[in-house]
């Protein structure tokens, strides 16, 4: 799909322009997950070094930005080169997503009162924080250099991150993990499902890569993932 983005509309116009904006936003969102992290598990008073709120609404303003120069540019080019705008603005609006997410996790971080402590699972949430951030490093690499294989990977790989995620979850909420406290258990459990939702917009992201349009958000068409 990446590719056709060039190859149909070249260098230097309003859909190019979009989609740099869009790698922008991914390093924002990656910039705010990372600070996001760091703030729950590593401090006790849940600082960052930036507003995230403020990082938040330039994201919305470059996805407004990036809906408008799709628009414009199919507007002049016409339907018949749709679909690679289209799949543009998909992308966007995982993107604008995960940026949501990560706020979720600083409030998180600002309601516990001191840093994380996953007590037995912290194998698995150091995992799963690992594997969330080398993908927000593929996808932008996926965006700037049309990688295609990498992209099926990512589609390939997300069932482990999504099941490690599952499984820490129910083992939670059937009270399996007796180190934790109350306030230690509910923290974890939102921070596994918002870690899970920021893996599966950055799937779908790989998704608008490698999929058709309709199945943009779905399996690999082939049957591999």
């Amino acid at each position: 799909m990446y590719k056709k983005f060039l190859e149909l509309f070249g260098r230097e116009n309003l859909l190019e322009q979009a989609l740099v904006t869009t790698i922008t936003m991914l390093e924002s969102d990656l910039e705010m997950f990372l600070a996001s992290v760091d703030s729950l598990r590593r401090k006790d008073d849940a600082t960052l070094p930036f507003d995230i709120y403020e990082k938040d609404k330039e994201i919305n303003r470059y996805e407004h930005d990036v809906r408008r120069k799709v628009l414009t540019h199919l507007t002049i080019a016409g339907t018949h080169n749709i679909v690679p705008g289209l799949a543009l603005v998909s992308i966007v609006i995982d993107v604008e997503r995960i940026g949501d997410y990560t706020k979720n996790i600083t409030e998180l971080a600002q309601a516990h009162p001191t840093r994380l402590n996953p007590g037995q699972v912290e194998a698995d949430l150091a995992f799963v924080e690992q594997v969330t951030q080398e993908r927000f490093d593929r996808i932008i690499q996926i965006l700037k250099d049309s990688d295609f294989d990498m992209a099926r990977q990512v589609m390939h790989d997300h069932r482990e991150i999504s099941s490690r995620c599952d499984t820490v979850l129910n083992d939670i909420i059937s009270g399996k993990f007796e180190d934790l406290s109350n306030a230690d258990a509910v923290v974890l459990a939102l921070y596994f499902r918002y870690l899970k939702r920021i893996a599966a917009h950055l799937t779908n992201i790989a998704s608008s890569i490698v999929n058709p349009f309709p199945k943009i958000g779905f399996k690999y068409e082939n049957g591999d993932h």
